[in-house]
C-alpha cells in the first residue's frame, strides 16, 4: 500500500523489494514457515493510515515503507519491536516554532498538531478574543512563526459615560486614538497616555471647561495627567473697591494686575508663579487654568482664594473643597 511519507526513488523501492524477497527465500529454503502478512495502523501526527506488511520488526517496517523518523520525534515503539497483526504505531514529529506574543518572543520544540495547541504547550493559551496568525486550526510545521495579539478588556469612562472594550492596543494613548478620543490641554487622562494597557484597567477621560463667566480664561498647553494634585479649601475675592470685603487693591503680590485667573496661595504650600488648574472635587465647578500670583493674610496652608469679577460671584461660590493641579 502507499506510504504516508514522501515517495522514494524507484531504485530504492526495488532494493527494498529485493531485500524482502531474499528474506522470504531464506525462510523458504531453510524450511521455516513463511510469515503471514500483518495489518499495521500508523498514526502519524494524528492521522491514521493502514498498511499490510510482511516485515518482522517495526524498524524493518518503517524502512520498507520509507517512514522517516528524525531525532526528537516521539514514537511508541523501538526498532526491534515485533510486528503483530492489528498493532498501532504512533509517531509525532518534533517541530521547532517561534512565537511572537504581544512584544515577547520565544521558541521551542512542540509536538502539537495545530497552532492553538502550540500556545497550550507553551502554557500561554489563547483567550476567545485573542488574535493569532496563522489561524488557530492551521497545521503546525517545522520552522513555523506564530504571531499573537492579546485582547485586553478595559473599562473606559469618557466624561461620565462608561463602557467596556476589548482592545489590542499597548498603551492608553493608542487606545484613546482607537476609540476616537482627542487629547488636548482641556483633557484629563487617567492613567497617563504612556501607561501600558492591562486587562481590567480603568481608563478615565474628563474634558474640563469653565463652569461660568467667573472661570479663568487662561489656557496652558500642559498635560494635566502628570500634575501633582492637592486638596484645598477655596474661597473667592474681587478687586472692586466698592464691593464688600474681601477685595483686592488691583495689584497682586507678584506685581501683576488683578484679573480672573489670579489665585492667592500660601507660598509655603504652592510656590508663587506656579501654573495651576482648579476644579471642585465632584467636578460641578471648574475654575480652570490659573496662576498663583497673589497671597492673603487668611490664606495659610491648603487654602486658595480665587479671583472673580463681582461680589455676587464671590458669594455664589462661597467656600468649597477643590482639587488643585500644580502644573509647574
Amino acid at each position: 500500500m502507499k506510504g504516508i511519507m514522501k515517495k522514494g526513488t524507484v531504485a530504492k523501492k526495488r532494493f527494498c523489494a529485493v531485500v524482502l524477497f531474499a528474506m522470504l527465500l531464506t525462510d523458504l529454503f531453510s524450511g521455516a514457515t513463511m510469515k503471514e502478512s500483518a495489518t499495521v495502523i500508523v498514526r502519524y501526527n494524528g492521522e491514521e493510515t493502514v498498511y499490510e506488511t510482511y516485515a518482522k520488526t517495526a524498524g524493518d517496517f518503517t524502512a520498507i515503507e520509507e517512514i522517516a523518523i528524525k531525532d526528537n520525534d516521539k514514537v511508541s515503539f523501538d526498532d526491534d519491536t515485533e510486528i503483530i497483526d492489528g498493532m498501532l504505531l504512533e509517531i509525532d514529529t518534533a517541530k521547532y516554532v517561534t512565537v511572537y506574543d504581544n512584544g515577547e518572543s520565544y521558541g521551542a520544540i512542540t509536538y502539537a498538531y495545530v497552532v492553538e495547541d502550540v500556545l497550550v504547550d507553551f502554557e500561554r493559551p489563547l483567550d476567545d478574543a485573542d488574535k493569532v496568525f496563522p489561524k488557530r486550526g492551521t497545521a503546525v510545521y517545522d520552522g513555523m512563526e506564530i504571531t499573537v495579539s492579546r485582547a485586553a478588556c478595559v473599562y473606559f469612562t469618557n466624561d461620565g459615560v462608561s463602557d467596556s472594550y476589548y482592545t489590542y492596543q499597548r498603551t492608553v494613548g493608542s487606545f484613546l486614538t482607537e476609540v476616537g478620543v482627542s487629547v488636548d490641554s482641556q483633557t484629563i487622562v487617567s492613567p497617563s497616555e504612556d501607561t501600558l494597557i492591562t486587562s481590567g484597567m480603568q481608563i478615565t477621560v474628563t474634558t474640563v471647561k469653565p463652569a461660568s463667566a467667573s472661570g479663568s480664561q487662561i489656557s496652558f498647553d500642559i498635560d494635566l495627567s502628570n500634575a501633582r494634585v492637592i486638596t484645598c479649601e477655596a474661597t473667592a475675592y474681587t478687586s472692586s473697591e466698592d464691593e464688600t470685603w474681601p477685595y483686592s487693591s488691583g495689584i497682586t503680590a507678584t506685581g501683576v494686575p488683578f484679573q480672573v485667573g489670579v489665585v492667592a496661595v500660601d507660598p509655603d504650600v504652592i510656590p508663587l508663579k506656579s501654573k495651576l488648574y482648579i476644579e471642585t472635587e465632584d467636578g460641578s465647578y471648574v475654575y480652570g487654568y490659573c496662576v498663583a500670583d497673589d497671597t492673603g493674610g487668611a490664606i495659610k496652608g491648603n487654602k486658595v482664594d480665587l479671583a472673580m469679577n463681582t461680589k455676587e460671584e464671590c458669594f455664589d461660590f462661597g467656600r468649597r473643597t477643590v482639587k488643585v493641579y500644580i502644573l509647574s
